[in-house]
């Protein structure tokens, strides 16, 4: 894995290492610039000083000042030595200083151009050295000398040292640089993760259990903020699901206890004595009752954990919602005949896009609830009505959901007054009800109590591709 405070002082050193390379390569260029004006200047200089002195002359003679400046001597003065040089028009030489040991190199071009009466700059190699020169035409001073040509000249060594010595100069600064910066890079770095740290080892402290884990730590600085409130936020979640799974560990276990209890009480109590054939099938039917009791239960974990999983629908295929709603209550008209409950569907057909299974689930749970809290001689009424989306409506004429129960009841294993009756179901429809809904990409919603409960499943309309 990498480390984020490593990268960090890295593209630090390196961003400083960049900038002081360019700006490096930049002072060398305007050195090198200002060295050779320089350097041009003091050439051009002596050039019109020995021209002026010459020109003072009537005659062809012509002679140099042999000062310092066109002296060869040993020593440091030795790179402040220069070259002059006397040429006719044609490039014949005439005369040079004392110094030369022979005679310099003319360029045809500056000849032709110093005739013109133009001053000419050249660069050039001569006996193992690097000479700068300056070609200045005589005519420019007096007619005395007028065709003539003079020559000054300087050795190169002196301003390329200086340029390499300002390089290796500028490198040793710019590796200098670079460390530093990394170091600075490095503890920036270190002083910026420093929060993260602390948020960090918060997290870590935090255990299941943790009444209300929360993290504190620069909760009051902009930056983290924002990353404090969002894993509190999930933390919060994360303790929701928590309570939300003992909770329902526990009410799963109760309810399993139930029925698992009453069924080894009635073989217990069987098996003390012989029984007659009669008390037998009494014991029997009893226990299948029980057993009927736990596989619907089991039923009903499997598809809510399923549902929570993320496994439902799992199969879609295109459906009417009127149809569904027809056969659930054809199914349980004989049930609702015999509590005096009459069912009635009415609306137009309703096609979407669904698992047929987990649609009928929903629809059933609903009527069943519906026809389980109905009077004797009440109606569950079903409405469909089909536009930009599906819904169906679930009405009795029961008492209603007291107003304290309204907020539990898409709860698991919620069964308010009804806990003790023995028909209640298993307390998880609802809760199925709805997830299924969700699954579908709809809701399921208590709409309210008119007198008795409404409930409105809405989903989806249309024929979407699976």
């Amino acid at each position: 894995m990498r480390s984020f405070r490593a990268a960090l002082a890295l593209r630090t050193a390196g961003a400083v290492l960049a900038l002081t390379l360019l700006l490096g390569v930049v002072s060398v260029f305007a050195l090198r610039t200002l060295l050779y004006r320089q350097l041009d200047r003091t050439l051009v200089h002596l050039a019109e000083v020995e021209a002026q002195a010459g020109a003072a002359h009537t005659s062809s003679e012509f002679t140099f000042h042999e000062g310092v400046l066109l002296t060869a001597t040993a020593g440091p003065s030795a790179e402040l030595t220069r070259y002059a040089q006397l040429w006719t028009s044609d490039g014949a030489p005439l005369l040079r200083s004392r110094n030369l040991p022979a005679d310099l190199f003319l360029p045809a071009g500056a000849v032709a151009a110093a005739r013109d009466g133009r001053v000419v700059w050249d660069t050039h190699r001569w006996q193992g050295q690097r000479l700068r020169c300056v070609v200045y035409p005589l005519q420019l001073v007096g007619a005395a000398h007028g065709m003539h040509l003079l020559q000054v000249a300087a050795p190169l060594a002196p301003l390329e040292r200086t340029l390499r010595d300002f390089i290796l100069l500028g490198l040793a600064l710019t590796l200098v640089a670079g460390g530093a910066a990394f170091g600075v890079g490095w503890r920036i770095a270190g002083a910026a993760l420093l929060p993260t740290a602390e948020i960090t080892a918060q997290a870590e402290a935090i255990r299941e259990g943790t009444p209300a884990p929360s993290i504190t730590a620069h909760a009051d600085m902009d930056e983290f903020a924002r990353l404090v409130q969002v894993l509190n936020a999930m933390l919060g979640r994360l303790d929701q699901a928590s309570a939300i799974q003992r909770r329902f560990t526990a009410d799963a276990s109760h309810e399993l206890r139930g029925p698992l209890t009453a069924l080894r009480g009635g073989l217990d109590l069987a098996l003390k004595r012989d029984r007659t054939p009669e008390e037998y099938r009494l014991t029997l039917a009893r226990c299948r009752e029980e057993v009927i009791r736990l596989t619907r239960l089991a039923t009903d974990l499997l598809t809510l954990a399923r549902s929570e999983a993320g496994l439902t629908p799992p199969d879609t295929a295109e459906v009417d919602l009127r149809l569904i709603a027809d056969q659930m209550a054809e199914r349980r008209r004989a049930v609702a005949g015999a509590r005096g409950v009459t069912i009635t569907v009415s609306g137009p057909p309703a096609a979407l896009r669904g698992d047929p299974a987990l649609l009928e689930r929903v629809v059933g749970n609903l009527l069943d609830n519906a026809v389980r809290h109905s009077p004797e001689g009440g109606t569950v009424g079903i409405t469909l009505t089909a536009g930009e989306t599906v819904t169906l409506t679930v009405r009795d004429q029961g008492p209603g959901i007291p107003p304290g129960d309204q907020a539990q009841i898409f709860s698991r294993f919620f069964r308010g007054e009804t806990r003790q009756r023995e028909d209640a179901g298993t307390g998880l429809g609802l809760a199925i009800a709805k997830t299924a809904a969700e699954a579908h990409g709809g809701r399921l919603e208590f709409v309210g109590n008119d007198p008795g409960a409404v409930f409105r499943l809405v989903l989806p309309a249309g024929l979407r591709p699976s």
